[in-house]
């Protein structure tokens, strides 16, 4: 072996690696936030980076904003039981914080988290169409008033007994709104159960955080992708790449019911993986 022309190749090799770290992490202080074609290096570099460690780009990457305004988010809260009245009609009643009526019930947890199941339900695997399921899905939302235009669809997936599971999260202005769902679980044709956790009217703050560009959250994707606790098979394909809020819970805020979230870039892959990297600018 040509130990010499080794040493070389792995000098380049290295060179080339800390020259794209260099750029992701560094270029927009140096410029780059001004320099369209430097940006443009930079996404081409961090690409090839990935590509290499067998990670491939299908999404579109966002145009970048260069900040995100401040927001406050307090849950919905579902003191008043109109809701209830919404999924089991007029005729229910309540016994030991559960909401019957003849076909459902319901239930409601710390006032911001619902569950509705159909009750009499048949037995074994029922064949569900993926695509009518979110028709379905769809529907029973509507039906109940409980669209709106930050309502967006982002998941649906079979399950192993033949039922779908539609999810839907929130948005707002664009931009994702994390820890908020409704989740419809579909079986043939008729919803068997319905989860919701939304939150309410968003206060924006006058304050703004500026925001790292895309190749920066790129280049820091490898190393959130090695340290996932679940491990993510090779080759990785991502199929979206999205900008917006997160509230991260602890031990302390596991049951906030408001709170002022963070800026994130949010990762998904082919497979259903979400990988979050935090997206203010230090």
């Amino acid at each position: 072996m040509d130990w010499s022309r080794t040493k070389t190749i792995l000098i380049m090799a290295l060179i080339l690696t800390n020259s794209i770290l260099f750029y992701a992490l560094y270029g927009d202080r140096i410029g780059g936030n001004n320099d369209a074609a430097l940006a443009q290096k930079q996404l081409l570099d961090v690409r090839e980076l990935l590509e290499s460690e067998e990670i491939y780009l299908d999404a579109e990457i966002p145009v970048r904003n260069s900040i995100l305004p401040d927001i406050r988010l307090a849950y919905e809260s579902y003191e008043e039981l109109t809701i209830v009245g919404l999924l089991l009609g007029e005729t229910y009643s309540e016994i030991d914080g559960r909401y019957l009526s003849k076909e459902a019930e319901v239930t409601i947890h710390g006032n911001q988290e619902l569950t509705y199941r159909l009750i009499n339900t048949m037995g074994g695997f029922v064949e569900t169409d993926l695509d009518n399921a979110t028709v379905v899905a769809e529907k029973f939302i509507a039906d109940r008033g409980l669209d709106s235009t930050s309502v967006v669809k982002w998941n649906s997936r079979l399950q192993d007994n033949g039922e779908v599971l539609v999810e839907f999260r929130q948005n707002e202005d664009g931009y994702f709104v994390e820890n908020a769902y409704m989740d419809v679980l579909v079986k043939g044709n008729d919803v068997v159960e319905f989860k919701r956790k939304w939150f309410g009217a968003i206060e924006v703050q006058e304050t703004n955080k500026r925001i790292e560009s895309p190749a920066k959250a790129l280049f820091r994707l490898l190393p959130a992708i090695d340290s996932n606790d679940d491990s993510i098979e090779r080759p990785i394909r991502i199929e979206s790449i999205d900008l917006g809020y997160r509230l991260v819970s602890n031990i302390l805020t596991i049951n906030f019911q408001e709170g002022e979230p963070s800026p994130y870039w949010r990762f998904r892959t082919e497979q259903g993986e979400v990988i979050y990297i935090e997206a203010q600018f230090e």
